[in-house]
């Protein structure tokens, strides 16, 4: 047998078994929508829940809030920067001023979405939020529902201000995968109900399916067989 073609093989059998390659990428997913942090009036969706000792050098980050400051949220998430416009899910979590000497709150919410093929589906965002600065980056480090397992990243964005109340732009950026120890095709909720037939209500430009489908093991025993005996075969060239 030639040693070109031998190597040849080589290669062949090499890429049969292995594994990783046998499974399949999942496009990535980007969503949009605006945050809407409330806490003035009488029904606010943000509440103080810790507050801070002052700085003993008497001055803070930020007017009025102290180190330590820590805020639950459930906050409203709508498709467009209007609170009236149509709402897509609730951003649940918390936030605390975790920096001495600068504006910086440390972010720790989930994404409940509740529209449209994701309804019932989470994306837990934790990060810092420089609030000063104009465009933050916070992780994406995990999910649930359709998007389990996901990681990305979220463009965080203030979009106005009125007092202590906030609108905030997301722009969500996420890959799926899986490992072949989730049932990608079990519902993702039972408020979902399959997603059939509903659109996108989530404003999203791109949409995932299930988690990424791995090739069985019988997929990988067998293209590796394959690959031996081709190679066994090889000998009488």
């Amino acid at each position: 047998m030639a040693p070109t073609s031998l190597l040849l093989l080589q290669m062949l059998l090499a890429l049969a078994c292995t594994p990783a390659l046998l499974w399949a990428a999942e496009p990535d997913t980007h969503l949009h929508f605006f945050l809407h942090d409330v806490q003035s009036g009488s029904n606010p969706t943000a509440v103080q829940v810790i507050k801070g000792p002052p700085s003993s050098s008497g001055g803070n980050a930020i007017p009025g809030l102290n180190f330590g400051d820590t805020t639950v949220v459930d906050d409203a998430l709508t498709e467009t920067s209007s609170a009236t416009s149509a709402a897509v899910g609730r951003a649940q979590g918390f936030y605390m001023m975790s920096s001495l000497s600068s504006p910086v709150l440390m972010v720790c919410v989930n994404l409940v979405l509740t529209t449209g093929d994701f309804n019932g589906s989470t994306i837990a965002v934790i990060g810092s939020d420089d609030v000063m600065a104009k465009e933050r980056e916070l992780s994406v480090v995990g999910g649930t529902g359709r998007f389990r397992m996901a990681t990305g990243y979220v463009l965080w964005k203030t979009s106005s201000m009125s007092g202590p109340d906030a609108t905030v732009e997301l722009d969500v950026h996420l890959t799926t995968s899986s490992n072949g120890t989730i049932n990608a095709s079990a519902p993702v909720s039972p408020l979902d109900g399959g997603g059939k037939g509903a659109g996108d209500g989530s404003g999203s430009s791109g949409k995932s399916g299930a988690a990424a489908r791995p090739v069985g093991l019988s997929g990988w025993v067998n293209a590796c067989v394959v690959g031996v005996v081709l190679a066994l075969v090889g000998r009488g060239w």
